[in-house]
């Protein structure tokens, strides 16, 4: 839905409001997109005057927005504020930005796959909420899904309440959506969301509603009588949506069902009878209403598992409750309706995905292909250098070249550092698609950051249109950017960096070049967090927010260093509290500090080498690089998505085990390194026996 001028008789206010435009319009009122007077954009929803003039619709509407407040906050887009006695009364909400699911399966076409899967789970979830407050939503339907930047939002919860004040025999809902005892008139439970929650997934699938169209009463008859239509839907998933939509409310799944079966599995792939049936119709009752120094990566000196996630389904920053608290309702009275007002005046483009699943696809638009119901599949090449060395040592040296087979089958971050990539990133996102994988791509090729100087504008201007062909070939298409390592640790003006430089420029670039990325619907971003010790807590937490931290997906930590991968979390949640402090307006950082988890952003770790953890040399050494191809590393965990760690969003392979890092002299003279006795390849280069100690020295072993 389109942002709309305010028409000649619309209020220019509403309370301390100012009101920008039209989002909607309908039976109960008008949604406006609104300016609170910090400069924040929100929904201002004014309730029409004949129903603010019903004192019971105004006592249904306190009760109303009570309710909304206890929602989880983890999983809405809260209620803001709201006056109930004004004339008119109004509702304040947080905007969302994005396309409804109608308008955005209208335009590209059903789901399919894992992006089907990640929509039901993303409902189920707001359903579990919803209904864990003790309210009932009564009107669960594609234009009440919005597809925002950060996952899908489900809004516009507990309408009969409203209507029935004004019509006591009326029928609220959409048509097409409405549970069997809705349309009877019955009193309604939970049971009744999840039956328009099976609906919406079959619309999702289908792009259509599975009991058709036609008059007010032939829909309304088709939903008492007959079967749905099911097309696009298989596997689980199938099998969950006919569950939902039988006629007895009391042979329903719960929202917590569906979410326990949606996460064991890929719903649309495997055969229904490939899990156990859910519980037996008697245990669920349709209750009633309640109530309502650090080099780059890869020693670019010079040149250029797992523990499952704390989280059932996609995180709480990917699956989110949007509530609106009133909506506009349909009241069947002999007419037709008026459609129904959308919070959001965004895009109608549907990515099909953006939270991924086991099969390595997403779901929705605006989602991090990171934060999934299931682990992810990564998808890269075999890394060359090992498979190549592999066939080398085959013959004399089968161990050694096993191991140097299961080296090559990680999956790593494929690198973006010279100026042609078009040809490399198409060809990574094809192969993804085809294997069911997300790729990583490393992007290091931000001019002057190999010597943190600055950037000439011509230079810049070179980056930024680089950056825009890689997003260009990415496309729509599920990835993960880790964004320029090492940008962040050594900036132009700062201390041991050009003097001339300033930080801003490299600010500037960062956060052009996230957000070109980040337009992708599907396309996850994180920037240089350093490690643990330097350049420190607090100093990495203003830079990232100068990066525009907030505008992408977190941050990502160990590219460069050893570090076990407890102490890389361990660092990683100490940054993301200082950050969100700093957000909220603190100067310090201290350890006992107590934040909204909202507002800590997420990161990923690099466990490509830290097996081992951190060297420490035994000999003294004037400068001991620790950084610098030290011995007796390891190999960490395997990238995954199950880190078991809420914030920590994955644990990947960035840095490759068998590169050197240069000549590393230690403070002594020559090219010769004193711990190893040789003189190591040039930086970037491959190091056959390097890779090999590291993947002897693997912890976890290999299986």
């Amino acid at each position: 839905m389109t942002l709309d001028a305010l028409r000649d008789g619309d209020p220019r206010r509403a309370g301390p409001y100012t009101l920008l435009g039209r989002l909607g319009e309908g039976g109960m009122g008008t949604v406006y997109l609104g300016e609170a007077p910090d400069g924040t954009r929100v929904a201002v929803k004014l309730i029409n005057a004949r129903m603010s003039a019903d004192p019971e619709f105004r006592r249904r509407f306190a009760r109303e927005v009570a309710a909304a407040r206890r929602v989880a906050r983890f999983c809405t887009a809260p209620v803001l504020d709201a006056d109930v006695d004004g004339d008119p009364a109004y509702l304040v909400t947080e905007y969302v930005e994005g396309p409804s699911l109608g308008d955005a399966v209208r335009e590209s076409g059903p789901l399919t796959g894992s992006a089907l899967d990640g929509l039901a789970a993303a409902m189920a979830v707001a359903l579990r909420a919803i209904h864990g407050a003790g309210v009932v939503h009564r009107d669960l339907k594609p234009s009440n899904v919005l597809l925002s930047q950060v996952g899908p939002k489900v809004i516009d919860f507990g309408i009969a309440r409203f209507t029935e004040a004004e019509v006591s025999s009326a029928i609220v809902g959409t048509p097409a959506y409405m549970s069997p005892e809705q349309v009877s008139g019955s009193r309604v439970g939970p049971a009744s969301d999840i039956f328009s929650w099976g609906c919406t997934v079959a619309f999702a699938a289908s792009g259509a509603s599975p009991f058709g169209t036609g008059s007010v009463p032939t829909i309304l008859l088709r939903i008492v009588n007959e079967a749905p239509e099911l097309h696009g839907l298989s596997g689980v998933l199938r099998e969950l949506v006919e569950a939902a939509v039988t006629k007895n409310p009391a042979q329903r799944p719960t929202a917590q069902d569906l979410l326990d079966r949606l996460s064991a599995a890929n719903p649309s792939a495997l055969p229904a009878d490939a899990f156990p049936a859910p519980p037996p119709p008697a245990s669920r009752g349709a209750a009633e209403d309640p109530g309502s120094t650090v080099p780059p990566v890869d020693g670019d000196t010079g040149t250029g598992g797992g523990r499952r996630r704390g989280r059932v389904v996609a995180g709480a920053a990917a699956v989110t409750v949007a509530v609106a608290g009133v909506t506009v309702g349909l009241v069947l009275n002999g007419s037709g309706g008026s459609p129904d007002a959308n919070t959001s005046p965004g895009s109608s483009k549907v990515s099909g995905r953006g939270d991924t699943t086991s099969a390595g696809t997403a779901t929705l638009a605006g989602a991090n292909p990171l934060r999934a119901a299931r682990p992810v599949t990564f998808y890269s090449p075999e890394e060359p250098n090992a498979a190549k060395q592999a066939t080398l040592w085959k013959k004399d040296r089968p161990q050694d070249a096993a191991l140097m087979e299961k080296l090559a089958k990680v999956p790593h971050a494929i690198r973006l550092g010279t100026p042609e990539v078009r040809a490399k990133v198409s060809e990574a996102v094809e192969n993804a698609a085809g294997t069911g994988g997300v790729p990583v791509f490393l992007v290091n090729y931000l001019p002057g950051n190999d010597q943190c100087r600055p950037a000439t504008p011509a230079e810049l201007a070179a980056y930024q249109s680089w950056i825009k062909g890689i997003a260009g070939q990415i496309g729509t298409s599920p990835a993960v950017v880790v964004l320029e390592p090492g940008s962040l640790v050594k900036l132009p003006g700062t201390k041991n960096c050009d003097p001339q430089g300033s930080p801003d420029q490299r600010y500037e670039a960062l956060r052009a070049a996230a957000g070109t990325l980040k337009a992708n619907p599907r396309t996850a971003v994180y920037l240089d967090g350093a490690q643990d010790l330097y350049p420190g807590t607090e100093v990495m937490a203003e830079r990232l927010l100068k990066a525009g931290v907030g505008e992408t997906d977190g941050f990502f930590l160990n590219a460069a260093s050893y570090q076990r991968t407890a102490k890389a979390v361990a660092y990683g949640k100490q940054l993301s509290v200082c950050i969100a402090l700093r957000r909220a307006g603190r100067s310090d950082c201290p350890l006992d500090a107590r934040v909204d988890p909202a507002t800590l952003p997420h990161f990923v770790v690099d466990t490509a080498r830290n097996g081992q953890g951190s060297w420490a040399p035994v000999k003294h050494y004037a400068d001991p690089q620790t950084w610098c191809n030290p011995p007796g590393r390891g190999v960490g965990d395997r990238p995954t998505t199950e880190t078991g760690e809420e914030l920590a969003d994955a644990y990947l392979w960035i840095a490759r085990a068998g590169t050197s890092n240069g000549h590393c002299r230690r403070g002594t003279k020559g090219d010769k390194d004193p711990e190893r006795g040789v003189v190591a390849p040039e930086a970037g280069a491959w190091w056959a026996e390097l890779a090999l100690e590291r993947a002897k020295l693997a912890h976890p072993p290999w299986g």
